[in-house]
């Protein structure tokens, strides 16, 4: 086989061309040649790199088999110098940059590649540096000629770089062939990717663009709606908003064809599913029938009546039911309202376990550190996060599994409403058959941040035992919080009794006057700011988190040491909140800290008692947390939680959300807003629905 060959020149004329195959003649520094190969969307006259073989054509005689192309864009000034400045050329930042492309001008790298000579003219550079930067050049060519051309392209030097580290020195051929392929790197979606192709000249109707349109709007539904699929009619529908935005060039039949022969989606009942999400669901309902049976028939009576008497308590009929239903079944579930006596409950089922199986494992988890802190504070069992349990590792994957299984007899886990489908599928696949498994929550409660309804889905198969408490008991019905909660959840409109300090209304109507009462509040409530939490439906908006928290951090820490990271400002004493996980740093998604210190470019974040450092990159996981989505605080309980209600939040109000907020309070609930607003959401019974198969394969 004959050694790899590139050139550099000019297409001078098309022999054959159909589709994306082309015979044409090239024109380069060794001469005129004919070539051939996959290369398309380019013309006669147009400047392109080759990298190939040649061979011996009965025809043609002697031609260039084309095995990599790049059409060559003519390179910017502003690009060569952000390419030479970004970070690869030890001692060359901005200004050095500009002075050797004023130097050498916009071919710089290559003049530099080919004889280093000129740098030593540049001002500034020493013989021996000039040497230094010549030799980088050579080092890093391939890197600073790939970060040069997507910097020309509107992305960021720090995304060109992981563009490189992922495809390597054959990047720009990839996106040349197929921009789509960009989908796969961090932070870049389809709508950037769409906006590349369209630079490079790709067809709108292309397959490729097709095809990445379906995979967005998948992805869109599972991450930000919580579906693990879409009907076809629905899936064709938002494809085709999305790919015939500017102008209908892409049909029904193409959406569906294309559907039918992407090996990443499963099609099934009409019903259309990343491939990935039908293995996740249906290794997650065959482990909830393993683990469903009934695994002994223990009368615990004697030892909840003892257990009774020793903590001066009385427990209900349907908490000692509780008792004995998760002391005999591998699978149950517990749920019910705020009140009625959940924790109370799981104590007496640990005691009672513990006294029947002296040296038994007992395990308590939660989806989030801060669910698991309660449940440890209010058990008196030490309780740790699902991720922790699973010794879920820095790639994301679980210690424990099917061929790993937990060392555990009994497992309480709480907040199971939080858990989305990948949680719950790594978490089931990992129990051995014979532990028993009792699932906490509250189906009142949102679905969780991630994709798929699992509790709910659960909970609709009859089969799996469970036990709902109803009766509040009576020092939880003095608290305003705990029975106006009950109210919402009967649709009836809320009791303030104004002589009490727990629950409050106030009535505003415009933006302005709400966010002037909330800043107000926050001043005259006697916590840290840390205990205090503002809940928006939205994140945009006059009342969404972005501008509450800018509007809160200005008022309450508008001084001080500070870093600016893209449009965010973080300064030492501002609460922020962790917006993805982060297994090697050990921090997760709904994670909330205090910053402690700031030193160069890196922070230094408090998360309970860990300081955790985050380098400049790492902040962008980061965001204030003054105001976070009620979605965001579920699982968490603050002492003191103001939301604001408004008609503009119409799209949001239900009577789910509204109770969730009003849950997470645990002193203090304000409301401030109209009282429409608030008559919406009480009488919005309608939870927002969520496609997932889970309940059908149960």
């Amino acid at each position: 086989m004959s050694e790899a060959q590139e050139y550099t020149g000019v297409l001078t004329e098309f022999i054959y061309r159909k589709e994306r195959f082309s015979i044409f003649r090239f024109r380069s520094a060794n001469g005129s040649f004919t070539a051939l190969g996959e290369v398309y969307n380019i013309n006669k006259g147009d400047k392109i790199f080759i990298r190939g073989t040649w061979e011996t054509h009965p025809v043609y005689k002697k031609q260039f088999r084309v095995k990599a192309w790049e059409k060559i864009v003519p390179t910017s000034r502003e690009n060569v110098i952000e390419a030479l400045s970004c970070g690869l050329i030890k001692g060359v930042g901005p200004v050095m940059a500009e002075r050797i492309v004023d130097k050498l001008g916009v071919n710089a790298l290559e003049i530099i590649l080919e004889n280093p000579e000129p740098l030593k003219e540049v001002k500034g550079l020493s013989p021996k540096k000039a040497a230094e930067v010549a030799q980088m050049v050579a080092q890093t060519y391939d890197a600073l000629r790939v970060v040069a051309k997507l910097v020309g392209w509107e992305i960021t030097q720090k995304t060109a770089f992981r563009i490189y580290k992922k495809f390597g020195r054959s990047a720009l051929e990839y996106i040349q062939a197929n921009p789509y392929c960009l989908t796969n790197v961090e932070q870049i979606g389809f709508i950037k990717a769409d906006e590349i192709a369209r630079k490079i000249g790709i067809d709108k109707n292309s397959p490729y663009r097709i095809k990445a349109g379906i995979l967005f709007v998948l992805n869109e539904a599972l991450w930000d709606n919580g579906h693990t699929y879409l009907p076809l009619g629905e899936l064709i529908r938002k494809c085709m908003e999305l790919l015939n935005k500017d102008d209908a060039c892409v049909s029904e039949q193409d959406i569906t064809e294309s559907v039918n022969e992407m090996d990443s989606v499963i099609v099934q009942e009409h019903r259309v599913s990343l491939k990935w999400v039908v293995h996740y669901e249906k290794s997650l309902a065959q482990n909830i029938k393993r683990l469903n049976r009934k695994i002994s028939d223990i009368n615990p009576a004697p030892v909840i009546q003892c257990y009774e008497a020793k903590e001066k308590i009385k427990l209900t009929d349907d908490q000692k039911q509780a008792v004995v239903m998760a002391l005999n079944h591998g699978l149950s579930v517990l749920t019910g309202g705020p009140g009625v006596g959940k924790t109370a409950t799981i104590k007496a089922i640990i005691t009672v376990y513990k006294t029947i199986n002296p040296g038994h494992i007992i395990k308590l988890a939660a989806p989030t550190g801060r669910a698991a802190r309660r449940i440890t504070e209010v058990s008196g069992k030490e309780a740790t996060t699902l991720h922790k349990l699973l010794e879920v590792n820095r790639e994301g994957r679980p210690s424990f599994n099917k061929h790993n299984p937990l060392s555990c007899d009994l497992l309480v886990a709480d907040e199971m409403s939080m858990a989305d489908l990948i949680l719950a599928k790594n978490l089931f696949e990992a129990i051995k058959t014979g532990t028993r498994v009792l699932l906490v929550g509250d189906i009142d409660q949102l679905p969780s941040v991630g994709p798929g309804n699992i509790l709910r889905d659960i909970l609709s198969c009859n089969n799996i035992p469970r036990v709902t408490l109803n009766k509040v008991f009576r020092q939880a019905a003095k608290s305003q919080i705990i029975a106006n909660a009950h109210r919402i959840n009967k649709g009836q409109q809320l009791m303030i009794d104004t002589s009490k300090t727990d629950f409050f209304f106030f009535e505003r109507e415009e933006p302005g006057d709400i966010i002037k009462c909330i800043l107000h509040c926050i001043s005259k409530l006697e916590y840290d700011v840390a205990d205090i939490q503002v809940l928006s439906p939205l994140k945009k908006g006059p009342l969404g988190t972005q501008e509450l928290n800018k509007t809160i951090q200005e008022a309450i820490n508008p001084k001080g040491q500070a870093i600016k990271y893209s449009d965010r400002i973080f300064r030492v004493g501002d609460k922020v909140i962790q917006t993805k996980n982060d297994y090697e740093m050990g921090v997760f998604n709904g994670d909330i800290g205090v910053v402690k210190k700031i030193e160069g470019s890196s922070m230094f974040v408090q998360f309970n008692g860990d300081l955790v450092k985050y380098g400049y990159g790492q902040l962008n996981n980061l965001e204030l947390a003054y105001c976070i989505t009620i979605h965001k605080s579920q699982g968490s309980e603050f002492k003191a939680v103001i939301i604001p209600l408004t008609s503009s939040h119409y799209i949001m109000l239900a009577r789910n959300l509204l109770y969730t907020a009003i849950t997470r309070a645990r002193e203090k609930v304000i409301l401030v807003g109209t009282r429409k607003a608030l008559a919406i959401a009480i009488r919005n019974n309608t939870p927002v629905m969520r496609y997932t198969k889970l309940k059908n394969l149960l």
